[in-house]
């Protein structure tokens, strides 16, 4: 594990408070034509909105590039429609809603992130739970009042937040949730999810060079035809002008967390989205997270595990994980890098 603060710590600007969010570095910085070098012609790009609570965006290279980026955009759009818990008509609200009455069948993909994402809690000791919507709800409220939830409602809540409750029945592809007011969020796992089929869709159609922006969500597909590669900046959301970073990436998602989207402040106390299921208040050891690991599923599950559990305690779950790299941004400022991230270029 290697400490950057002290270096960062010494610039008037790291005073800040660094928050992350991803963009593609091709946005920040001129690229001064390079899609031209050897006739390779210029890409196709498509930026679509309000998709899995984000805007999506995609670059890619190729005579089949165009109809790829739709047929990929499609399907992120219809695993919105399958996976989202604010959507009454999605199948992971029918499960919520049939929760302590009867298990729900649903599709492959449905099953397949469920699965996922107990897995993931399994491995964290329940820092990630799906089953937090109880008290995402709760806080999604407090941030339209901006007004913090009482003690004891947080606490009711939680007395129904337990991963080890959800019964899977992979041969017949149902999930039950055995409590009422039970309910299943898998936002911190879904865009990434989406973003892996985004990508195989791309490939399938013979596109290998590409990039995939989520919101904040950043698969980078093969080399560029120049045969450079793909460069994804951390930014200072709070001073978009502004980057911590760069890391050169193919074959590679780069997704972070952060407590900079949907918070509020009181008393001086930012209360941001991401809350630790061990409290059922939001995290507070990290201001952000980027991991950097071939799978975008994987990568959106440990981005939020490593925003909550922070450098100390983030290592255990990481081991699980050969070759995945961490930057983490924790509340003092200081920058702690673990793993390889070699290819990232401190500003």
């Amino acid at each position: 594990m290697s400490k950057q603060g002290d270096r960062r710590n010494s610039s008037a600007a790291w005073n800040k408070r660094i928050l992350f969010r991803l963009v593609p570095a091709v946005l920040l910085f001129a690229l001064s034509g390079c899609w031209l070098i050897g006739g390779t012609g210029e890409p196709v790009e498509k930026q679509v909105f309000d998709i899995m609570d984000t805007d999506v965006s995609v670059r890619a290279y190729g005579p089949n590039a165009e109809q790829a980026i739709e047929q990929a955009i499609d399907e992120i759009r219809r695993l919105d429609l399958l996976l989202s818990a604010y959507n009454p008509d999605s199948e992971v609200s029918a499960i919520n809603q049939m929760a302590g009455e009867a298990p729900i069948k649903v599709s492959h993909d449905t099953l397949e992130v469920i699965a996922r994402a107990l897995y993931f809690a399994e491995i964290s000791g329940g820092v990630f739970d799906p089953t937090i919507l109880p008290v995402s709800r709760l806080w999604s409220a407090a941030r339209e009042q901006k007004q913090v939830p009482s003690g004891e409602d947080i606490a009711a809540a939680l007395e129904l937040v337990d991963y080890t409750q959800v019964q899977i029945d992979m041969d017949e592809a149902t999930v039950f949730l055995p409590k009422t007011g039970m309910g299943l969020d898998l936002g911190a796992i879904a865009k990434g999810y989406a973003v892996d089929k985004m990508a195989q869709i791309l490939r399938d159609a013979g596109v290998e060079s590409f990039l995939i922006n989520a919101g904040g969500n950043v698969y980078a597909g093969s080399r560029k035809p120049d045969g450079s590669l793909w460069r994804v900046g951390v930014t200072d959301p709070r001073d978009p002008g502004d980057i911590i970073g760069v890391m050169a990436a193919e074959d590679m998602s780069v997704v972070s967390s952060g407590d900079y989207r949907r918070y509020f402040v009181a008393d001086g106390i930012r209360y941001h989205h991401i809350i630790d299921p061990r409290t059922g208040y939001p995290a507070s050891i990290c201001r952000g997270t980027t991991v950097f690991i071939p799978s975008s599923t994987d990568a959106d599950a440990l981005s939020t595990i490593m925003f909550i559990l922070g450098p100390d305690d983030g290592q255990a779950v990481l081991e699980h994980f050969p070759g995945a790299g961490v930057i983490y941004v924790t509340q003092d400022g200081s920058i702690v890098t673990e793993g390889l991230v070699d290819g990232f270029e401190f500003k």
